[in-house]
């Protein structure tokens, strides 16, 4: 399984370890950072218009991921043209610097390390309007940030939510279900039925998706194109050929070891309960297709999760500031799959807000 998704990330990461860094162009900016936090160097790229006094910071997936990934989205690159990207790797992941405890591999710690990218971004960058973007993970993340310190988001103008895992265990609940459903229905269908068989015996022996066959799961989720629906011709992005090998470990360490409220976030990160204290103009994106965290209940589901309608429901943002996009033709990475479309949505929710 992990040889398998290795060979995921190594073909992915060959966009990045043959192309040279090259001059960003006349009134663009490509400049690395490194912005120190609690023992940790975490890296920091600043891309994007030279000129431009907004700034949007990407959080990335995982727990694990890499924010350079979103460099190779066509939905992130074309956003550079008129703004400042902040792109930051967390601690742990991506090609961050240090060795971090097992008992900073928490939710809360993440959380306080974006802190401090939100003022880098500010003091350092001079940006006077930032706007914050979790993918994923990141939606967890950034749902966090924003929640447990409200008087955080004084410092933002908006937020944008793509895809987010801010109720972990209900997301994975449903996908398991998404899978079986999957399943089942390719068994009816007289396609790969010893194959899918096998996947209907590993979720009876799994009644719960966590850090031990999370990979496993996530490659029938894959199977089902429910992680990525739509072909996407990605962009070249730049990484020393070093920290490749952080790259491709930092998934397996950091996925293992996060908690949240000293328990994993596989059981205890449902934000659905403060979700209400978000205040901040803020646009919701989800793929329709997304098999890894499915935004609509389904069918199935003894726990009923709905993730859009219960992000809608609780969030304390007047509904005039509040825009849902679901994209019909994307999984679980509308930046790829519909990247202009997801830039143009992008560029018009910023300069609304900035």
């Amino acid at each position: 399984m992990f040889r398998s998704i290795n060979i995921v990330l190594i073909s992915l990461l060959t966009l990045v370890a043959c192309s040279k860094k090259t001059d960003p162009g006349a009134g663009q900016l490509d400049n690395f950072y490194q912005v120190k936090t609690d023992g940790i160097a975490l890296p920091v790229r600043v891309t994007g218009k030279a000129t431009s006094d907004v700034a949007l910071i990407l959080t990335h997936g995982g727990p694990g991921g890499s924010s350079e990934t979103f460099r190779f989205t066509k939905g992130i690159r074309n956003l550079e043209s008129n703004f400042k990207i902040i792109y930051w790797d967390q601690r742990g992941s991506g090609i961050t610097q240090g060795n971090p405890a097992i008992d900073q591999i928490t939710a809360e710690q993440f959380a306080k390390d974006l802190d401090a990218i939100v003022e880098f971004t500010k003091q350092v960058i001079g940006a006077k309007s930032i706007f914050l973007l979790g993918h994923s993970w990141g939606g967890g993340l950034t749902s966090l940030y924003l929640t447990e310190d409200p008087a955080r988001q004084a410092k933002l103008k908006g937020y944008i939510n793509v895809n987010g895992a801010y109720n972990v265990p209900g997301g994975l609940a449903a996908s398991r279900q998404w899978v079986i459903n999957g399943a089942m229905a390719q068994i009816s269908a007289h396609k790969e039925v010893d194959y899918w068989k096998k996947a209907l015996n590993f979720y009876t022996d799994n009644p719960m998706i966590n850090s031990n066959n999370f990979f496993s799961h996530l490659a029938y989720v894959s199977k089902l194109k429910g992680g990525a629906w739509s072909s996407a011709k990605n962009e070249k992005s730049y990484m020393p050929h070093f920290e490749i090998t952080a790259f491709l470990n930092n998934p397996y360490f950091i996925t293992k070891h996060i908690t949240y409220q000293g328990q994993p976030i596989y059981v205890s990160m449902n934000l659905t309960p403060q979700i209400h204290n978000i205040k901040l103009p803020t646009l919701l994106i989800w793929g329709n297709h997304d098999g890894l965290l499915p935004p609509h209940q389904v069918p199935n589901d003894p726990n009923g999760t709905a993730l859009v309608e219960d992000f809608l429901a609780h969030i304390g943002t007047p509904s005039t500031d509040v825009r849902y996009i679901e994209y019909m033709n994307s999984a679980h990475q509308p930046m790829a799959e519909e990247g202009p479309k997801f830039a143009n949505d992008l560029t018009q929710f910023i300069n609304k807000y900035k």
